[in-house]
């Protein structure tokens, strides 16, 4: 195989989940060129610098059309020296979430059996360097934990009473508050459009920061404290210090961060959780950390 371009259009986490299975593809196919097309979205950067893709290139049509925009007129058009015939594949959750076993296996196990690929590892490769490090660190210079309230994907409860992924927003108060006690720093990680969180004064929220900069501000973080989301994927890719509230809406196996070393995690409904166990948990990683809890 001389020339691999995958599509893909998918949300941060699942982008994540697809770079072990680029991983496994440059294994397999050492000397082919691999050109990976993404939606043009702020969250594919985290692709930039991968070691198993030749070139990434961003699509406004992808970003606006979704993969429908595939055409083979669209590809035949992408601005690539093609010489000779290349295989496209695509890496579509549709076609990994197509019967109910599929959700007992990591997501990026599912894209690889989708391209009959045998993966090493579940765990994402992100790629960070020195500027995007320096850049956390001038927005955040002290030790810290971060927190992420929101995920994208997260089906409401039958009451209506928020999502099924959600925390309640006064636990999370909570807890900052006591993290802040400690003379801890506390950000609030997030989106630029998602809404501000009803959190204490002290608390720096951080919302909008390009996505290599919040990668290197999680890799930094003493612990960081995250629903299951786009976020905790990108955790994973580091094995950072986390605490994950991972919802019991899918199985656990679908999203488990299984090659992570120092993630502490709660499996239920988060509703359940107290800020007492979250709390624990945040402990048990500032310990394993070296960090005063």
């Amino acid at each position: 195989m001389e020339t691999a371009i995958f599509l893909g259009w998918n949300a941060l986490g699942d982008t994540l989940c697809t770079t072990p299975v680029l991983r496994a593809f440059r294994r397999a196919h050492p000397a082919a060129r691999v050109l990976y097309v993404v939606q043009n979205a702020e969250f594919c950067r985290v692709l930039e610098g991968n070691p198993h893709v030749d070139l990434v290139l961003y699509s406004d049509a992808l970003y606006v059309h979704g993969l429908a925009a595939a055409t083979p007129e669209w590809v035949a058009g992408l601005p690539l020296a093609l010489e000779r015939p290349a295989h496209l594949l695509r890496l579509d959750l549709r076609f990994v979430c197509t019967h109910a076993a599929a959700f007992h296996e990591h997501i990026s196990v599912g894209f690889g059996k989708a391209l009959g690929l045998t993966l090493d590892s579940v765990r994402p490769t992100v790629a960070l360097d020195e500027r995007d490090r320096r850049a956390a660190r001038l927005v955040a210079p002290r030790p810290y934990v971060a927190l992420s309230l929101r995920s994208l994907a997260n089906p409401r409860h039958a009451d209506g009473n928020g999502g099924r992924k959600d925390w309640p927003g006064e636990r999370w108060a909570a807890l900052a508050e006591r993290l802040l006690a400690r003379g801890l720093d506390v950000l609030a990680l997030g989106a630029e459009r998602d809404p501000r969180p009803a959190l204490p004064p002290g608390v720096r929220v951080l919302h909008g920061l390009p996505i290599r900069v919040v990668a290197a501000l999680i890799e930094g973080a003493a612990c960081f404290v995250t629903l299951e989301n786009g976020l905790a994927h990108l955790a994973a890719a580091f094995d950072a210090p986390t605490v994950e509230l991972y919802s019991d809406i899918v199985p656990l196996g679908w999203a488990r961060p299984s090659a992570s070393t120092r993630c502490s995690l709660l499996y239920g409904d988060p509703r359940a959780f107290s800020v007492e166990q979250v709390e624990a948990c945040v402990d048990e990683r500032l310990v394993s950390e070296r960090v005063p809890a």
